[in-house]
């Protein structure tokens, strides 16, 4: 059998962490079992969906480096629904209902004072066509409902958390379309599920009582359903819940523009909740060949955005000049970018050092030593290495470690911390390690 999972984002807003550990956990599934991986825009909520979400969407993609087989939009596939819509009516396997929003609030908050469960009472399936008639006429809007087969009990083998049963008469009829005609995503989804021939569905536990009731639905349609697979959700360092409403600043829009490395994103979500290490050198390929959702835990996996820095920084720091130089809008050589690499945490930052190295700077903040200032001076030749130089100063000094070369840190670069001083008196030169100096004698 070929394999077939899909990733359903909503442009609905950003793309957050959470939502891309799930698209990850589809590709290297798929993509181990040598299947195919769909991307499928779920914009069917046509007040909330924007063609900038989608577009963000397919950017933060892109920029992980994924590559989907299939594509599509739900919008597209109304005529779709439509159909599947009559088939069900045609079996009798959905209703239209009438309760206001306010009716069915109260309705469970009355249950809930009663100790009994929340689910909807099918009152809508007690009314006559006079009564259904009248309604319409006095022009309340209908929605309309999928008629769970109650008497059933759901069970699936998950591919995470083993054997689920669920009865159908623990959960509500769920609703299909909206009062304002528009498709639910419970619907949707199923729909498309099986019209692009999807054989796996991998997503958040948070979906595990859904799945129920979208099982009685692919059978109702389709005879057969999908197997699935439901991941713990991720949580933030804190122990909250990662959503679109909570974590704007764990959206993949913030991470990039924070200049954290794609790769480091993938390998820490993909290694999340599972017995995997994280290590910075793993490619796709390498993740692909080791997927197993055995491997997986099912408590909530806490995100720790350190972590993606700390692994920002370290792969950064092993690129070589031929991979980073058409990254810059300056012309960099490649001493520099050895210079400075293991100095920076992110490519954002050369800009900064570019600045400390190219231009100008100011006069050191701290008071500096005249003295030993012109000794710096008086020791510095064109012919002279930094070797030479350390021990020319030292000799007529009498300065050692700190006292010998903090100040000279200080004079060429006015920062406490940077790269090693041999690369930083070489990349400078002469010229500009004189003047330095010279800028600071008063």
């Amino acid at each position: 059998m070929s394999v077939k999972v899909r990733f359903a984002p909503s442009p609905t807003g950003l793309l957050h962490v959470g939502n891309i550990r799930i698209a990850i956990l589809n590709y290297l599934f798929v993509k181990s079992r040598g299947g195919k991986f769909v991307l499928r825009i779920d914009d069917t909520d046509k007040e909330r969906s924007t063609v900038e979400s989608e577009n963000l969407i397919l950017e933060d993609l892109k920029w992980l480096g994924f590559k989907w087989d299939e594509f599509y939009k739900q919008s597209n596939h109304f005529p779709k629904y439509n159909e599947a819509l009559e088939y069900l009516k045609s079996i009798g396997r959905v209703y239209p209902c009438y309760e206001t929003k306010d009716e069915l609030s109260l309705k469970r908050k009355i249950q809930s004072s009663q100790g009994i469960p929340p689910v909807y009472d099918r009152a809508s399936l007690q009314l006559s066509d006079e009564e259904k008639a009248d309604l319409e006429k006095r022009c309340v809007r209908k929605y309309w409902r999928f008629k769970l087969n109650d008497a059933e009990i759901i069970e699936w083998n998950d591919l995470v958390h083993g054997k689920i049963s669920i009865p159908l008469n623990s959960i509500s009829d769920p609703i299909i379309i909206k009062p304002d005609g528009s498709y639910v995503y419970t619907f949707a989804s199923v729909v498309d599920d099986i019209n692009i021939g999807i054989t796996h569905i991998i997503r958040g536990d948070d979906h595990i009582t859904n799945t129920a009731a979208q099982i009685d639905m692919f059978r109702a349609i389709s005879g057969k359903s999908p197997e699935f697979a439901h991941v713990p959700l991720l949580s933030s360092i804190d122990g909250q819940d990662v959503s679109k409403r909570t974590s704007s600043s764990l959206s993949m829009v913030n991470l990039r523009n924070a200049g954290m490395e794609p790769q480091a994103i993938i390998n820490v979500l993909s290694s999340l909740g599972t017995s995997n290490n994280i290590d910075h050198k793993n490619s796709l390929e390498d993740l692909i060949k080791n997927f197993s959702f055995e491997k997986m835990s099912l408590s909530s996996p806490k995100f720790n955005v350190r972590d993606v820095e700390l692994l920002t920084k370290k792969i950064i720091s092993e690129k070589s000049f031929d991979k980073v130089k058409s990254k810059f809008s300056k012309e960099i050589s490649e001493d520099f970018w050895e210079t400075i690499k293991e100095n920076i945490n992110t490519l954002k930052e050369v800009d900064f050092w570019y600045e400390i190295f190219y231009k100008d700077i100011l006069p050191c903040s701290e008071k500096m030593d005249q003295d030993y200032l012109r000794q710096m001076l008086e020791s510095l030749s064109p012919e002279v290495d930094f070797d030479t130089w350390i021990l020319r100063l030292k000799e007529i000094s009498a300065r050692k470690g700190r006292d010998l070369f903090h100040p000279i840190r200080m004079v060429l670069t006015n920062l406490e911390k940077g790269p090693e001083l041999r690369k930083i008196f070489e990349l400078l030169g002469y010229e500009k390690v004189k003047n330095r100096i010279e800028k600071n004698i008063r």
